[in-house]
């Protein structure tokens, strides 16, 4: 049977009604409390590992931790959007609040951008401690294949020459010029 007038209309909740589901645990902002949640794992991850980039499938304490990180990094880029286009892409933009406490936490919105960054420190110092940047291809520097990784930069430094059908047929991508 449906519901009659009476019983659609909405009555507000005593504060004793809220006291009482308060006290077992009822959220009223499901939404905020669940980024919370997942805030506070973020920063135990950090404390464990020294830094918040976390792997798109890891998994921190039986919550998709990764995934919902990549999705604060799409929440992010959607600040510069527009209201369709945020619509279209199914992302709300994050707050400045939530902004300043990722990044307090280190978190790097443009992972790509971050690793290169962090690569090309790494043949900085190769470059000052052997005197030059020819790196071999299979060296490794700090946990991280700098040789194969420049290797990576060649490749892509020759690809600016290329049309779009001979980059795809050698699976490379320009270099951008910025």
């Amino acid at each position: 049977r449906g519901l009659s007038e009476a019983e659609r209309k909405v009555s507000a909740l005593s504060d004793e009604d809220v006291e009482r589901l308060e006290a077992l645990g009822v959220m009223w902002d499901v939404l905020t409390e669940q980024w919370e949640r997942m805030f506070g794992l973020l920063q135990a991850f950090r404390e464990r590992e020294g830094h918040a980039d976390v792997p798109r499938q890891h998994v921190e304490d039986g919550e998709k931790l990764g995934s919902w990180l990549s999705t604060q990094r799409t929440r992010y880029k959607a600040r510069g959007l527009s209201e369709a286009e945020r619509k279209r892409l199914s992302a709300s933009a994050m707050s400045d609040e939530e902004v300043e406490r990722l990044e307090a936490l280190g978190v790097a919105w443009d992972v790509l951008a971050e690793q290169w960054e962090r690569m090309f420190g790494l043949l900085q110092a190769f470059r000052e401690r052997e005197g030059h940047a020819n790196v071999p291809k299979r060296h490794v520097e700090d946990d991280e294949k700098l040789g194969l990784w420049l290797s990576t930069q060649r490749k892509r430094y020759q690809a600016r020459g290329w049309s779009e059908a001979e980059r795809k047929c050698k699976k490379a991508s320009a270099m951008s010029d910025e």
